[in-house]
């Protein structure tokens, strides 16, 4: 299976859909990869996009899907993880581990309703988890919200400042994600210094969780990153009490994580500021600058 999905009339089982705002959405031309290897349901979510507007494109397995990509950019994944061959899990992962797909965004929609799943669709890289059963407009929305949230990452990508409190949280793993995304179209890392840095703070993140569920307190630290010039800074202060020996813990120049950004080449130096810790990064210049 690898086609478009022609948009259906206002009739049939969508009838009650609103067919005027329908035709508002064609302009846009949104454009949504199904992957999903039940034909039935691979034609049931492309009638569901077409009715609301969108252009779906199916895809049955994960090969094929990257066949569709090989020559075109969809603006959005819809992405079963159950598939024959290569998994849902493995394609999610390999998109946001290039950097000419990174940025789409990718929904997993599947019967997997384990916390684990979710977290580890969102530690591959996914931008929403969504379950079935599932409703049309239930759908739509969190595709629509998706992509809205994606969008405005993306446009305040060029003034890179995000700070956020290290803790293990599905919201806290996405926003690990966006900042991936937004570093690869500032910087020259390659992938494997990206999956560095990300599961890096991944790491630091789950570290911190456990450090708060022991004391029964909030976060021991916040990370504030931003790009100054050509200098990416990823600056951590203490957020409660003892979080400055937390910090000296798991951010010591000898320390796991510290330790293996230095070796990917994604920070240069640590320095302690402010009673805080400071991984640095000078970035070379990028052709034109």
């Amino acid at each position: 299976m690898l086609k478009k999905k022609s948009r259906p009339p206002c009739r049939g089982r969508f009838v009650a859909l609103n067919c005027e705002w329908r035709t508002m959405a064609d302009a846009a031309k949104v454009r949504v990869l199904i992957v999903e290897d039940e034909p039935d349901m691979n034609n049931l979510l492309a009638d569901v996009l077409s009715a609301y507007g969108f252009e779906p494109i199916q895809a049955g397995s994960g090969e094929q899907a990257l066949v569709v990509l090989s020559g075109q950019r969809p603006d959005a994944i819809l992405l079963d993880l159950m598939l024959p061959g290569l998994s849902g899990f493995e394609l999610c992962r390999q998109l946001k581990t290039a950097r000419e797909t990174r940025s789409i965004p990718i929904l997993i929609l599947t019967a997997l309703d384990r916390a684990i799943d979710r977290r580890y669709s969102f530690e591959t890289g996914a931008d929403e988890y969504l379950t079935k059963p599932f409703t049309p407009d239930g759908l739509v929305a969190s595709l629509r919200d998706c992509l809205d949230r994606c969008r405005r990452a993306r446009e305040g990508c060029s003034h890179l400042d995000l700070a956020i409190e290290l803790a293990p949280t599905l919201a806290n793993i996405r926003a690990l994600n966006m900042l991936v995304t937004c570093l690869y179209g500032l910087t020259d890392f390659t992938p494997p210094q990206m999956e560095a840095l990300r599961q890096g703070l991944v790491r630091l993140s789950d570290a911190a969780g456990q450090w708060a569920q022991q004391r029964q307190s909030r976060p021991p630290a916040q990370l504030r990153m931003d790009l100054d010039g050509r200098r990416l800074r990823l600056a951590f202060a203490p957020l409660s009490e003892g979080g400055d020996a937390f910090l000296a813990e798991h951010l010591d120049a000898e320390a796991a994580v510290p330790a293996a950004l230095v070796d990917a080449g994604v920070v240069d130096r640590i320095v302690s500021e402010g009673g805080g810790v400071v991984l640095e990064k000078v970035l070379a210049p990028r052709d034109g600058q």
